[in-house]
């Protein structure tokens, strides 16, 4: 098997096609942002027919590292492929804390390696009715954006700058609360929310509400366990739960580092 390789955007097309091999479809925009503000690395299939796997490591500050599209293509399969992924983003992460999302596939490889689950996210997705805007929030503009990386910071334990400022700069909306916010970008066919951090369930609801509304398109969001209220309220409004909640994953930590009790969704999903 090939050595494992640092990829560019250039070879988005092998990503997306190794994907597509697993019956996954991330969408274009997404896979740029992780180009942007993470490492994605693969390896070479040796047949000389694309790639045979690849993994995204994306590096926050000193403290933390997020793993996600850990893919390996259907006629690579249990060969110790992902198990060396894995281990190759371990290497690259340090001595960060580690965390991701896991598939049903992946978690596996995962607790063999050490992992320990932490919790959970559910994707709701779908037209939303009753999206407004009221007095509570409103848009944010540049003058915010240091108040925004504070916040994050506190919510997740780590210096996301990198990531957030080029989300900043591609969103669609960002709103802001009284120590909360709401970042909304379109991708594909969906207006996704996220990162999104909230001082309570109540300013939660009024962010995502107004990160919604005038949507051209349906919503997606993916929910951590912060206020599990908003899982019933979201199913009420219009969105379906999308797949099986999915577990949150931890690596040389016991927990997820930050305040992950106002942490409401992440960036991005980057499942593996």
């Amino acid at each position: 098997m090939s050595d494992i390789r640092l990829l560019g955007p250039e070879h988005l097309p092998l990503c997306r096609r190794l994907e597509g091999d697993r019956d996954w479809s991330t969408d274009e925009a997404k896979w740029r942002l992780m180009f942007e503000a993470g490492e994605v690395y693969g390896v070479d299939a040796a047949d000389g027919d694309g790639l045979a796997g690849c993994v995204v490591v994306t590096r926050y500050g000193d403290t933390l590292a997020g793993v996600g599209m850990m893919l390996v293509a259907g006629r690579y399969g249990r060969q110790g492929l992902g198990t060396r992924l894995v281990e190759h983003a371990l290497e690259v992460a340090g001595d960060r804390i580690v965390e991701l999302t896991a598939t049903r596939f992946g978690r596996p490889v995962y607790e063999r390696l050490g992992f320990r689950p932490t919790g959970s996210l559910t994707i709701a997705m779908g037209p939303m009715q009753g999206a407004a805007w009221t007095s509570a929030v409103r848009v944010a503009t540049p003058d915010d954006h240091a108040a925004l990386l504070d916040l994050d910071a506190e919510a997740t334990g780590a210096d996301r700058s990198k990531a957030l400022t080029a989300l900043l700069a591609m969103a669609e909306r960002t709103i802001v609360t009284d120590g909360g916010f709401a970042v909304a970008w379109n991708a594909g066919p969906h207006r996704v929310i996220g990162p999104v951090v909230a001082p309570s369930e109540e300013a939660a609801r009024e962010l995502i509400r107004a990160a919604v509304h005038g949507a051209d398109r349906d919503m997606r969001i993916d929910l951590l366990d912060a206020y599990p209220g908003l899982r019933p309220w979201l199913t009420g409004l219009g969105p379906a739960e999308g797949p099986a909640a999915l577990p949150t994953m931890v690596y040389g930590a016991h927990r997820h580092p930050g305040d992950r009790g106002r942490y409401v969704a992440p960036i991005l999903i980057s499942m593996g």
